[in-house]
């Protein structure tokens, strides 16, 4: 092969892979119908399959060596400029590497996972009907979250990782009686090894593309633990936007039998809803945090002591980064995106008639 042809040739690869991604997700059906119901499946469940025999999270170690590969090019290219050997070439030579990394990153990502955030998603398969709705609706939508939430409340919600996920598990065991399409064995669940340092950025918990693990920040409230669990294994399945992540936890979370699992989904999905009604009537949101149960309202306030006492420049600096990440992936919303799951549990109770 003839020096300098390689180089050509991967460009022409890489912005071919590319080309295909961008004109991929302007056909939704198609993400649907060949990539999260055909190909997808296959690449998740085989992923999970090897990273499922490891006790520690892979994703993270990944991200890790990432994170020092970084740091290496820093320390290349500052010793670059310190010995006086950055020219015209050199700098050429590092944008042209860099932008490949960049490239290969996103085709792999995509790959991996990241078109399902252009699918037409769950409302189709499970024929709902997304509509406007009434300040009486949501009033009414809450008010059922807030007898449920108050009605599930156990003597003790925390019941940390490994029974969450093992509650998880038969969650959605059951629901896939129902929808096959979120059967989601093999599982590959992981607490984070960063630990401490998750509370500092921001997670309760993430999806790693790269390695096919739903991943738990272990440090946050105990009674948040169960539905975190159940929000990244819909990530696991495939449904990559926020809101549907939470809607089809609530769908398998609702399937559980314990009074923790019941407990974590129902008090999520009631803040989600009140923080909703809030926006059309403060007094009625304000009434409802008032009469909740004296233990869920200890719950809520240990909850936002955990968030006052890690709100910290970087995890300000990260929630900006992540928020734009969301606006650049379909959810114009943003961090937002998670408070429209809203919608959904309100077309789910108009065509269910129940939560």
């Amino acid at each position: 092969m003839p020096k300098g042809k390689w180089p050509n040739r991967s460009w022409i690869l890489l912005l071919a892979g590319v080309v295909l991604v961008r004109l991929s997700i302007l056909e939704p059906q198609w993400v649907e119908q060949y990539y999260s119901g055909g190909l997808y499946p296959l690449v998740s469940r085989f992923m999970r399959f090897l990273t499922a025999w490891f006790p520690f999270s892979v994703g993270d170690l990944l991200y890790i060596a990432a994170g020092l590969l970084l740091i290496r090019g820093f320390i290349i290219g500052y010793r670059a400029i310190k010995n006086k050997v950055v020219n015209w070439e050199w700098t050429r030579k590092w944008i042209s590497n860099l932008v490949q990394v960049f490239l290969v990153i996103y085709l792999v990502f995509n790959l991996l996972w990241g078109l399902n955030y252009n699918r037409t998603g769950i409302a189709g398969q499970v024929g709902l009907r997304l509509e406007d709705s009434s300040s009486v609706q949501l009033s009414t939508l809450t008010s059922i979250l807030f007898q449920k939430t108050n009605q599930f409340r156990p003597a003790n919600p925390a019941i940390g990782f490994s029974s969450s996920a093992g509650l998880a598990k038969k969650a959605y065991k059951s629901i896939s009686l129902k929808y096959p399409f979120l059967e989601s064995s093999p599982f590959s669940l992981k607490p984070s090894i960063f630990g401490a340092l998750g509370n500092y950025m921001g997670y309760s918990g993430y999806y790693n593309p790269f390695s096919g693990e739903g991943q738990v920040n272990t440090r946050v409230p105990g009674f948040l633990v169960p539905f975190v669990t159940c929000h990244e294994m819909a990530h696991q399945a495939g449904y990559a936007k926020e809101n549907e992540a939470n809607f089809v936890g609530f769908l398998a979370a609702r399937e559980s039998k314990d009074s923790a699992m019941l407990y974590s989904t129902y008090l999520n999905m009631f803040l989600y809803a009140n923080n909703e009604l809030r926006q059309v009537d403060s007094v009625a949101a304000k009434q409802n945090m008032k009469n909740l149960d004296p233990l869920v309202r200890s719950d809520i306030e240990e909850y936002r002591k955990w968030m006052r006492a890690y709100d910290t420049p970087m995890g300000d600096l990260i929630d900006v980064v992540y928020n734009q990440y969301l606006k650049l992936n379909e959810q114009p919303a943003g961090r937002r995106s998670y408070n429209q799951v809203v919608a959904w549990l309100l077309a789910y109770y108009r065509q269910k008639g129940e939560l």
